[in-house]
């Protein structure tokens, strides 16, 4: 028993892998099953499912579509062939996006086919034209548009030179790399003992005190300021080198 369960394993595993792809699997029509769908028409159906759904949610990027599973054929009775294509899991770029496929005969579901497909999508990001020093100020000079492919990174890149002029690299950057929101930040504009103005929106009307900064600040980011009014020291919001803000 033991010989037979390790002679079907390694025949299993000798099976050439283009089986699961379709590339060189013909499938014929039967009698009962006169009709045969090719595999390169479930690729035609998947891609116009991914295309129908990248206009819905008003996608212009470039992308390409490449198949990676997708069944050899399939045998069907006699009636008019359609589909109906969805993609349960959402589309996931750079990764396999499963489509299934309904296929209906005479408009009644005969069987549900399951696709997976590679989806690439590009765009112009802003990249280094050379290495980038540590707190560098980034100038016209150091960053240019090229594209290239979104592979769906958890943070968040930039698409005008303009975003990034006047920040700085947390860290070395290096020719050709993308520039995205994790690696860059504002120079810091205002430095411990700075004096600031700090402001509260109050309704629609701005109250102003006098404060200092209490630890070095960056635009945007959040810093520990004291109230000279009160004494009181509060965490406030870095808008320049002379204000910051609290919430009301």
């Amino acid at each position: 028993m033991k010989y037979l369960i390790n002679f079907f394993l390694v025949v299993f595993l000798l099976l050439p892998m283009s089986v699961s792809e379709g590339v060189g699997v013909s499938v014929r029509p039967t009698a009962q099953l006169p009709q045969v769908v090719v595999r390169e028409n479930f690729i035609q159906q998947a891609t116009n499912c991914i295309k129908n759904a990248m206009e819905e949610a008003g996608e212009t990027r470039r992308y390409t579509v490449e198949p990676m599973i997708v069944p050899a054929g399939l045998r069907l009775p006699e009636g008019k062939i359609t589909y109906a294509g969805s993609i349960p899991n959402g589309i996931r770029f750079a990764k396999g996006t499963q489509i299934n496929l309904d296929v209906l005969v005479n408009g009644r579901k005969y069987t549900t086919v399951k696709c997976s497909m590679r989806i690439r999508i590009y765009d112009n990001m802003v990249v280094a034209v050379k290495q980038l020093r540590q707190d560098q100020v980034l100038t016209v000079a150091d960053v240019r548009l090229e594209e290239r492919e979104d592979k769906g990174a958890n943070f968040v890149y930039y698409t005008d030179v303009n975003d990034v002029i006047g920040k700085v690299p947390i860290k070395g950057i290096g020719q050709g790399q993308v520039i995205n929101n994790h690696i860059i930040q504002y120079p810091i504009c205002l430095r411990r003992g700075d004096r600031v103005s700090i402001n509260a929106n109050i309704n629609g009307i701005v109250v102003s005190t006098e404060g200092i900064a209490m630890e070095n600040g960056r635009k945007e980011r959040y810093i520990s300021v004291k109230n000279l009014n009160s004494g009181r020291v509060i965490k406030a919001k870095v808008i320049d080198d002379k204000n910051v803000e609290v919430a009301a």
